[in-house]
Protein backbone atom coordinates (compact mmCIF):
# COMPACT_ATOMS: atom_id res chain seq x y z
CA UNK A 1 0.00 0.00 0.00
CA UNK A 2 1.60 3.47 -0.97
CA UNK A 3 1.96 6.34 1.95
CA UNK A 4 -0.93 8.41 0.78
CA UNK A 5 -3.65 5.91 0.75
CA UNK A 6 -1.96 4.72 4.83
CA UNK A 7 -2.26 8.81 5.38
CA UNK A 8 -5.87 8.66 4.28
CA UNK A 9 -6.75 5.71 6.14
CA UNK A 10 -5.12 6.75 8.91
CA UNK A 11 -6.19 10.40 9.20
CA UNK A 12 -10.01 8.81 9.13
CA UNK A 13 -9.14 6.52 11.67
CA UNK A 14 -7.63 9.41 13.88
CA UNK A 15 -10.92 11.67 12.58
CA UNK A 16 -13.05 9.38 13.92
CA UNK A 17 -11.60 8.86 17.16
CA UNK A 18 -11.17 12.86 18.11
CA UNK A 19 -12.98 14.90 15.80
CA UNK A 20 -11.32 16.59 12.85
CA UNK A 21 -11.08 20.29 15.13
CA UNK A 22 -8.88 18.21 17.63
CA UNK A 23 -6.52 16.05 15.07
CA UNK A 24 -3.56 17.98 13.57
CA UNK A 25 -1.72 16.97 10.32
CA UNK A 26 1.36 16.37 12.72
CA UNK A 27 -1.05 13.67 15.39
CA UNK A 28 -1.35 12.23 11.91
CA UNK A 29 2.31 11.97 11.10
CA UNK A 30 3.14 10.79 14.55
CA UNK A 31 0.76 7.78 14.48
CA UNK A 32 2.34 6.47 11.26
CA UNK A 33 5.92 7.13 12.28
CA UNK A 34 6.77 9.57 9.62
CA UNK A 35 7.90 12.98 9.74
CA UNK A 36 5.97 15.98 9.27
CA UNK A 37 7.28 16.79 6.39
CA UNK A 38 6.74 13.20 4.47
CA UNK A 39 3.22 13.89 5.11
CA UNK A 40 3.33 17.23 3.74
CA UNK A 41 5.06 16.32 0.85
CA UNK A 42 1.42 14.38 -0.13
CA UNK A 43 -1.19 16.95 1.70
CA UNK A 44 0.79 20.20 1.83
CA UNK A 45 -2.15 21.74 4.09
CA UNK A 46 -5.05 19.88 6.53
CA UNK A 47 -7.63 21.04 3.72
CA UNK A 48 -5.99 19.36 1.08
CA UNK A 49 -6.17 16.18 3.16
CA UNK A 50 -9.82 16.63 4.33
CA UNK A 51 -11.23 17.12 0.27
CA UNK A 52 -9.05 13.64 -0.71
CA UNK A 53 -10.59 11.82 2.42
CA UNK A 54 -13.91 13.28 0.74
CA UNK A 55 -13.14 12.45 -2.62
CA UNK A 56 -12.20 9.03 -1.05
CA UNK A 57 -15.42 8.87 0.30
CA UNK A 58 -17.25 9.64 -2.11
CA UNK A 59 -15.64 7.06 -5.00
CA UNK A 60 -16.60 4.50 -2.18
CA UNK A 61 -20.32 5.21 -2.33
CA UNK A 62 -20.94 5.45 -5.84
CA UNK A 63 -23.05 2.17 -5.97
CA UNK A 64 -25.11 2.71 -3.24
CA UNK A 65 -27.89 2.88 -4.94
CA UNK A 66 -28.53 0.45 -8.36
CA UNK A 67 -31.17 1.13 -10.67
CA UNK A 68 -30.36 -1.62 -12.90
CA UNK A 69 -31.62 -5.73 -12.42
CA UNK A 70 -34.99 -7.04 -10.88
CA UNK A 71 -35.31 -4.44 -7.91
CA UNK A 72 -37.64 -5.44 -5.05
CA UNK A 73 -38.36 -3.25 -2.14
CA UNK A 74 -35.46 -5.27 -0.21
CA UNK A 75 -32.92 -3.22 -2.21
CA UNK A 76 -34.23 -0.14 -0.56
CA UNK A 77 -33.59 -1.82 3.35
CA UNK A 78 -30.38 -2.95 1.56
CA UNK A 79 -29.50 0.62 0.17
CA UNK A 80 -30.00 1.68 4.25
CA UNK A 81 -28.11 -0.80 5.76
CA UNK A 82 -25.34 -0.06 3.04
CA UNK A 83 -25.37 3.93 4.22
CA UNK A 84 -25.92 2.97 7.60
CA UNK A 85 -22.08 0.86 7.80
CA UNK A 86 -20.73 3.66 5.69
CA UNK A 87 -21.66 6.27 8.35
CA UNK A 88 -20.35 4.11 11.16
CA UNK A 89 -16.66 3.76 9.43
CA UNK A 90 -16.91 7.69 8.50
CA UNK A 91 -18.32 8.35 11.68
CA UNK A 92 -16.29 12.34 11.99
CA UNK A 93 -17.83 13.13 9.24
CA UNK A 94 -21.57 12.82 10.02
CA UNK A 95 -20.73 14.15 13.40
CA UNK A 96 -18.61 17.19 12.77
CA UNK A 97 -20.37 18.11 9.71
CA UNK A 98 -21.64 21.68 10.22
CA UNK A 99 -17.88 22.37 11.18
CA UNK A 100 -17.15 20.83 7.82
CA UNK A 101 -19.18 22.63 5.56
CA UNK A 102 -18.70 26.07 7.46
CA UNK A 103 -14.60 25.59 7.32
CA UNK A 104 -13.90 23.54 4.32
CA UNK A 105 -16.64 25.01 1.51
CA UNK A 106 -14.59 23.57 -0.88
CA UNK A 107 -15.60 20.07 0.64
CA UNK A 108 -19.18 21.46 1.42
CA UNK A 109 -19.73 21.72 -2.58
CA UNK A 110 -18.63 18.45 -3.06
CA UNK A 111 -21.07 17.24 -0.21
CA UNK A 112 -24.18 19.36 -1.73
CA UNK A 113 -23.42 17.55 -5.64
CA UNK A 114 -23.03 14.30 -3.82
CA UNK A 115 -26.31 14.37 -1.78
CA UNK A 116 -28.11 16.05 -5.28
CA UNK A 117 -27.21 12.72 -7.29
CA UNK A 118 -28.11 10.78 -4.15
CA UNK A 119 -31.78 12.66 -3.95
CA UNK A 120 -32.37 11.94 -8.05
CA UNK A 121 -31.40 8.41 -7.47
CA UNK A 122 -33.75 7.80 -4.54
CA UNK A 123 -36.98 9.49 -6.58
CA UNK A 124 -35.67 7.40 -9.37
CA UNK A 125 -35.92 4.15 -7.22
CA UNK A 126 -39.16 5.33 -5.61
CA UNK A 127 -40.67 5.66 -9.56
CA UNK A 128 -39.71 2.38 -10.34
CA UNK A 129 -41.79 1.07 -7.26
CA UNK A 130 -44.54 3.27 -8.58
CA UNK A 131 -44.57 1.78 -12.00
CA UNK A 132 -44.20 -2.01 -10.59
CA UNK A 133 -47.10 -1.46 -8.60
CA UNK A 134 -45.26 -1.43 -5.30
CA UNK A 135 -46.26 1.99 -4.81
CA UNK A 136 -49.01 4.39 -4.77
CA UNK A 137 -49.14 6.65 -7.41
CA UNK A 138 -48.03 10.19 -6.77
CA UNK A 139 -51.22 12.40 -6.11
CA UNK A 140 -52.42 15.13 -3.85
CA UNK A 141 -51.33 13.88 -0.38
CA UNK A 142 -48.34 11.36 -2.02
CA UNK A 143 -45.37 13.49 -3.24
CA UNK A 144 -42.34 11.68 -3.72
CA UNK A 145 -39.78 14.49 -3.05
CA UNK A 146 -40.63 15.24 -0.23
CA UNK A 147 -40.39 11.47 0.90
CA UNK A 148 -36.76 11.18 -0.63
CA UNK A 149 -35.94 14.11 1.17
CA UNK A 150 -36.93 13.09 4.35
CA UNK A 151 -35.50 9.88 4.00
CA UNK A 152 -32.25 11.85 3.28
CA UNK A 153 -32.49 14.05 5.95
CA UNK A 154 -33.13 10.85 8.08
CA UNK A 155 -29.82 9.14 7.29
CA UNK A 156 -27.71 12.38 6.75
CA UNK A 157 -28.26 13.56 10.56
CA UNK A 158 -28.99 10.08 12.12
CA UNK A 159 -25.78 10.16 13.91
CA UNK A 160 -26.60 13.66 15.53
CA UNK A 161 -30.06 12.68 16.93
CA UNK A 162 -28.54 9.94 18.43
CA UNK A 163 -26.15 11.74 20.86
CA UNK A 164 -29.22 14.14 21.60
CA UNK A 165 -31.38 11.15 23.19
CA UNK A 166 -30.34 8.56 25.31
CA UNK A 167 -31.48 5.06 24.66
CA UNK A 168 -34.95 4.60 25.62
CA UNK A 169 -35.80 7.94 26.37
CA UNK A 170 -38.33 7.38 22.84
CA UNK A 171 -38.17 4.04 22.51
CA UNK A 172 -37.92 0.82 24.59
CA UNK A 173 -34.68 -0.15 22.88
CA UNK A 174 -32.59 2.39 19.83
CA UNK A 175 -33.89 2.14 16.99
CA UNK A 176 -31.95 1.46 13.59
CA UNK A 177 -31.73 3.97 10.36
CA UNK A 178 -32.42 0.74 8.74
CA UNK A 179 -35.41 0.39 10.65
CA UNK A 180 -36.36 3.77 10.38
CA UNK A 181 -36.68 4.60 6.99
CA UNK A 182 -37.83 0.73 6.51
CA UNK A 183 -40.84 1.77 8.09
CA UNK A 184 -40.95 5.07 6.24
CA UNK A 185 -41.64 3.59 3.21
CA UNK A 186 -45.15 1.73 4.83
CA UNK A 187 -47.70 4.36 4.13
CA UNK A 188 -46.96 4.19 0.71
CA UNK A 189 -46.83 0.81 -0.29
CA UNK A 190 -49.63 -0.84 -2.51
CA UNK A 191 -51.54 -4.16 -1.46
CA UNK A 192 -49.08 -5.64 -3.74
CA UNK A 193 -45.90 -3.79 -1.62
CA UNK A 194 -47.10 -4.45 1.74
CA UNK A 195 -47.72 -7.73 0.70
CA UNK A 196 -43.79 -7.65 -0.67
CA UNK A 197 -43.11 -5.92 2.79
CA UNK A 198 -44.64 -7.75 5.15
CA UNK A 199 -43.07 -11.18 2.97
CA UNK A 200 -39.58 -9.74 3.65
CA UNK A 201 -39.99 -9.17 7.12
CA UNK A 202 -41.05 -12.82 8.26
CA UNK A 203 -37.92 -13.63 6.28
CA UNK A 204 -35.87 -11.67 7.87
CA UNK A 205 -37.76 -12.36 11.45
CA UNK A 206 -36.48 -16.09 10.61
CA UNK A 207 -33.18 -15.28 10.30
Amino acid sequence: MKLKEKILIKAVELFNERGISSTSPNQIATALNISSGNLTYHFKTKAILIKEVYEKMHADSQDFIKLEGYLTLDDFRKIMRTFRDFMHKHNFFFQDLFFILYNYPEVGRLYEATNLMRLKQGRALFEHYVATGRMLPEKEGINYDYLTHNVWMVGAFWNLQSKIFTPGDLFEKPMDLVDMTWYMILPYLTKKGREEYEQINEFLGKQ
